[in-house]
């Protein structure tokens, strides 16, 4: 008989495997997500949820909750005195053997990653902790420098599980800084603190060379954390630019993120992304997750202002070849959120929406204008009343009200 040859281990080997499998995809994206958080990115990632439900593993269990340790301890202890205990901790956590030690040991070191940054962003206590506590300058950079190369491999030869951790950890300390002027940091990762930032990256590359599928996200998402010291080392830059158009949609979608944030400190790297990401968007070959992952990167494209006028004026003259209708709602919301960084544009895109609203469109695109317009007003761009634009949207939606 058929069933008499089944091997039920193996079937229930495949269904934990497939399950794992799920959960870590949902994951990655999750990363991505909160890391990207922004305006349009609300209208985005609803329609980049790919369906299914989440299903409870030990593996997501152990790194959706992130241990929170004391915060008053790391603020209350200079960083920079820590450092050594905080290196000891980790080496113990990834040399235990107790299940989910070592991703439990990245993602508290990853907390403390996120308040070092803080304070040596801080004017007050760039100075004021080596002095304090008595650490020597050069020993700061040395232990700063050590704790990175240990995840950098634990990254390379760690599981699934390990190499998550570290990406959450990193993405988390990137989280912070996202109302920052990237540009300008000098936070942890900034290049003149990191100083064998090309170990650190051949590492990770090794890992996207040598990896799955997965194993090329994280890698990728890990670059994108990685920018401020990665974003002008040549390998990297066309490992992500030729990642863009990756057959698999899950790599392009994680290159999506790191051309992203490459773009905003880049502002050869953010010119060539704008051409590849409209390319992207308007091929029929091309998966709609990776196209509104592409979206995504035109908020991005910020470096500069002539960076932002392109990428605005490229966009409108794509608005009018959409056929898509979640292509054409994320790209209106990508531009709005893009025309908010400079007045002058965001005056041109109240004139533009409200000329779209007037056009035939649907009511999802309707309701997507609306809040665009609410968007720009609520940041004080729009030069508009919001009585005269109350009286505009109640034409189109009244269940729609400015506030």
């Amino acid at each position: 008989m058929v069933g008499s040859d089944l091997d039920t281990n193996k079937v229930d080997g495949c269904v934990t495997t497939d399950v794992q499998h799920s959960c870590l995809r949902h994951m990655i994206d999750s990363i991505m997500s909160e890391t990207s958080s922004s305006f349009a990115a609300t209208f985005i990632q609803g329609s980049l949820q790919e369906g299914g439900e989440r299903r409870n593993t030990d593996l997501e269990m152990s790194l959706a909750h992130e241990p929170m340790g004391t915060r008053e301890s790391a603020v209350q202890n200079s960083c920079a005195a820590s450092a050594m205990e905080w290196s000891i901790q980790l080496e113990k956590g990834l040399r235990s053997s107790k299940p989910g030690a070592p991703a439990q040991a990245i993602l508290q070191l990853g907390r403390h990653l996120e308040h070092w940054s803080r304070e040596l962003e801080s004017d007050e206590s760039s100075i004021a902790p080596n002095v304090i506590s008595g650490v020597v300058p050069g020993e700061v950079r040395l232990f700063a420098n050590a704790i990175l190369l240990r995840l950098a491999g634990a990254f390379k030869g760690g599981d699934k599980e390990i190499k998550v951790s570290v990406v959450k950890a990193f993405s988390n300390e990137r989280r912070h800084r996202n109302g920052q002027k990237h540009r300008e940091c000098k936070g942890l990762l900034s290049k003149e603190r990191v100083a064998n930032h090309l170990e650190l990256l051949n590492q990770v590359r090794y890992v996207f060379q040598n990896g799955d599928s997965e194993s090329k996200e994280l890698a990728l998402i890990l670059l994108g954390c990685w920018a401020e010291f990665a974003h002008d080392n040549a390998q990297i830059r066309y490992l992500i630019l030729s990642s863009l158009v990756s057959p698999d949609p899950h790599v392009a979608k994680a290159a999506c993120f790191a051309a992203g944030c490459f773009s905003e400190i880049s502002d050869d790297f953010a010119s060539i992304t704008l051409h590849i990401v409209y390319n992207m968007m308007s091929l029929s070959t091309v998966s709609l997750p990776v196209k509104l992952a592409a979206a995504q990167v035109v908020p991005k494209l910020r470096s500069t202002f002539e960076n932002i006028y392109k990428a605005y004026q490229a966009g409108v003259r794509f608005l009018s070849s959409i056929l898509d209708e979640d292509v054409l709602v994320a790209v209106l919301s990508s531009l709005t959120e893009l025309s908010s960084l400079c007045s002058p544009l965001a005056e041109i895109q109240v004139n533009f929406l409200i000329s779209f609203l007037k056009r035939e469109t649907t009511l999802r695109v309707q309701e997507a204008i609306l809040r665009c317009l609410q968007f720009l007003f609520q940041k004080g761009l729009c030069q508009y009343p919001a009585e005269h634009l109350s009286s505009i949207t109640q034409q189109y939606n009244h269940n729609f009200t400015f506030n």
